[in-house]
């Protein structure tokens, strides 16, 4: 066959698909630009108040260079739901199969990641938390799903240091509730601009969980009830707000 004679196509075989494509970053980034533009007008304006062309509107693009990315505003939400959600369950599943990671080691991850994700997605998950109504039947059991996993990787890390003698917990369920619900309160008082990173926040709020659970690590002993434990971590939490107010008012 000479050079320029074109292969013959081949004869038998499945036909392959060509592959995807990774988004670049700039692509990415006007994707994530979208996500906080729509988040913070379901914020101010609800989910049902808010159509496409007020999120081009503010972005300063036009509807058919939002549909390149979004085809509606449900699919902005479900991925909105995917980036906060079902990215937490996720993570937290990465530390709570590792059977080998001493349970105080992993807690303290568990906590700093959960933390982190809320503290750097504050409007997506306010409007998460808000909007799940508004999901597809499908979308919202997934949701629904993936909150019930993150927690029960909570439970079995918790349960793990109750059964190793390093926490002391009545209810191992309550104390990851509790524990939750305080990284999850921090999306409504965060303030990114504040001065405090988000890192150093979310190290915070592990500390106030850890001595919460913890039976003996050189400071008091921990509560001997679950609402000491829950009101140990409210008054940690108040504290921790209390900072990030006052080093707002000195900038």
């Amino acid at each position: 066959m000479s050079p320029h004679t074109p292969a013959p196509p081949p004869t038998s075989g499945p036909k392959r698909e060509p592959t995807a494509r990774r988004a670049s970053p700039r692509s990415e980034l006007q994707r994530q630009s979208i996500l906080d533009a729509a988040s913070r007008l379901f914020i101010e304006k609800g989910f049902g108040g808010t159509n496409l062309n007020d999120i081009a509107d503010v972005l300063g693009v036009s509807r058919t260079a939002l549909y390149y990315y979004f085809r509606s505003k449900e699919a902005i939400l479900e991925a909105l739901t995917e980036d906060v959600t079902e990215a937490a369950s996720a993570l937290a599943s990465s530390v709570s199969v590792r059977d080998g990671m001493p349970p105080e080691a992993a807690l303290r991850q568990l906590v700093i990641q959960h933390a982190t994700l809320i503290l750097t997605h504050t409007l997506q998950f306010r409007v998460v938390e808000r909007s799940e109504k508004d999901l597809p039947a499908e979308r919202r059991a997934a949701a629904q799903a993936a909150r019930r996993a993150l927690l029960e990787h909570f439970v079995d890390v918790i349960e793990r240091g109750v059964a190793s003698g390093d926490f002391r917990a009545p209810d191992a369920r309550v104390a990851a509730f509790a524990i939750l619900g305080m990284c999850n309160w921090s999306a409504w008082w965060f303030k990114p601009d504040a001065g405090m990173p988000a890192e150093d926040v979310a190290k915070s709020l592990a500390e106030f969980a850890m001595r919460s659970l913890l039976r003996d690590d050189g400071r008091p002993p921990p509560p001997a009830t679950m609402a000491e434990s829950i009101g140990m971590l409210q008054e940690g939490l108040a504290r921790l707000a209390e900072q990030v107010d006052a080093s707002t008012r000195r900038r």
